[in-house]
Parts: structure tokens; C-alpha cells; sequence
């Protein structure tokens, strides 16, 4: 495939997308109105004014948990593909493997000690009233 024919089947569908797509965007802010009511602007839209307290502090008794699910999944996503690599046939492959691993350790390492640190935070799995 030349070139120019990759620009044709790549190129222009994105262009043409990006056309219709500015082309829709101001065809609505033609139709809809641009003048916001008062009630879209007042403070409290709902209409459920607040008041007070609210009625119970938001537990972040799992947060830690959170941190070590999404900071280790794509990391382990990661190296399973890494690890599908037969190393053993080249050293340089093992030494650049080796590389990817540790660097995925270096900074992976203070996300879980920070996350360890959530978790054993006794004041995140109090619920306050």
C-alpha cells in the first residue's frame, strides 16, 4: 500500500468524522437556546436547599484497597504480557525484561506503601455521626 493510499483510507474518514462532527456541534448551539433560565442558574437546582450537617461522614475505610486494585491491575496486565516472552533464548532480551520489571517494581513500590498506610489508618474505618 503507498502512501497516498494510506492517507486516503486513514486520513480522510478521520477528517470527514471531525467535519461532521464540528458540523453537528454548531448545528445545536444554532437550534438550542443560549440564554440559560434563572432557575439553571440559581444555586441550588434541585430545589433541596441544604441544612445543616450532612447526615453521615463518607467512610474511606476501602480506599486503600482501591489504590492497590488500580494501581497493581494494569501493572500485572503488564508484565503477564511480559512474561509470555521467551527470555531464555537471548541474554539481551532477559537484560531489557529485567529492566521493564524492575522499573515496574520502582514505581509501583511507594504506591503500595502508601496504600498499606491507608489500610491501617484505624481513623478511616470509624464512621463518624
Amino acid at each position: 500500500m503507498s502512501f497516498t493510499q494510506a492517507i486516503v483510507a486513514f486520513g480522510l474518514p478521520s477528517i470527514l468524522v471531525l467535519i461532521a462532527g464540528y458540523g453537528g456541534y454548531k448545528l445545536l448551539s444554532l437550534i438550542v437556546p443560549n440564554e440559560p433560565s434563572p432557575v439553571k442558574t440559581s444555586r441550588f437546582e434541585a430545589g433541596n436547599i441544604p441544612t445543616g450537617e450532612g447526615r453521615l461522614w463518607f467512610p474511606l475505610q476501602y480506599y486503600g484497597y482501591l489504590l492497590i486494585y488500580t494501581s497493581l491491575e494494569p501493572i500485572l496486565v503488564l508484565l503477564f504480557t511480559v512474561a509470555s516472552v521467551p527470555f531464555y533464548l537471548s541474554s539481551l532480551l532477559f537484560r531489557n525484561i529485567l529492566i521493564i520489571i524492575s522499573s515496574f517494581i520502582a514505581i509501583l513500590y511507594p504506591i503500595l506503601v502508601y496504600s498499606v498506610n491507608q489500610i491501617n489508618m484505624i481513623l478511616n474505618w470509624e464512621l463518624r455521626r
